[in-house]
């Protein structure tokens, strides 16, 4: 008797499957939450609705790859800061600059990671370039070229969030563009008073 009651739920669940029609079953499968896999680690989701939610669109994996460049583009400008520079002040820019875009760039790596998002292993050959013109200089003048490089650079990052702001899609992708303006900002403002 007691198997019986403990089998008559899953019956009845097996029951209702079979007779549910296919519109109920579709909205069914679309409102299945999304949860963490226990064997992987990573975000798993449903069909229908969950799973578009998981697609990066390709102004969400344009801003993902152009921020992590310019996240990792400002942690090696900030270690060649630190090796080149004896102003006091612009070396403790640059600590700031290393310890806040690696936090950005891990939140974002793992919002990349999420979507399933490739991003690249270095800036970019213009960054590269910009950083090694800046490099050639020593003294006050690589202080001064390397704080308008560093005012270029985040004037551009707040740029390329605004831009994610307005034209992308992933909700996880536009915060992460609103949660770093404030601290581009910030790294903006500090640069400028030093110039």
């Amino acid at each position: 008797m007691r198997t019986a009651r403990k089998l008559a739920p899953a019956g009845l669940a097996a029951v209702l499957a079979l007779t549910m029609t296919p519109t109920a079953a579709q909205a069914q499968a679309q409102a299945a939450p999304q949860g963490v896999s226990q064997t992987t680690g990573r975000t798993v989701a449903g069909t229908g609705a969950w799973s578009a939610a998981l697609h990066a669109a390709p102004q969400d994996v344009a801003y993902l790859r152009a921020a992590h460049r310019g996240h990792l583009a400002e942690i090696e400008a900030g270690k060649a800061a630190l090796r080149k520079s004896r102003d006091r002040d612009v070396r403790g820019i640059a600590w700031r600059l290393i310890r806040d875009h690696r936090r950005l760039d891990a939140r974002l790596r793992g919002v990349a990671d999420r979507l399933d998002v490739r991003i690249p292993s270095s800036p970019t050959a213009e960054q590269r370039r910009d950083l090694r013109a800046v490099l050639s200089r020593s003294g006050h003048r690589f202080d001064r070229a390397w704080l308008r490089l560093q005012e270029d650079a985040h004037e551009r990052a707040l740029w390329l969030g605004q831009r994610e702001l307005r034209r992308g899609h992933s909700n996880w992708v536009k915060d992460l563009a609103r949660d770093s303006a404030p601290v581009i900002r910030h790294h903006l403002r500090m640069v400028r008073a030093e110039m």
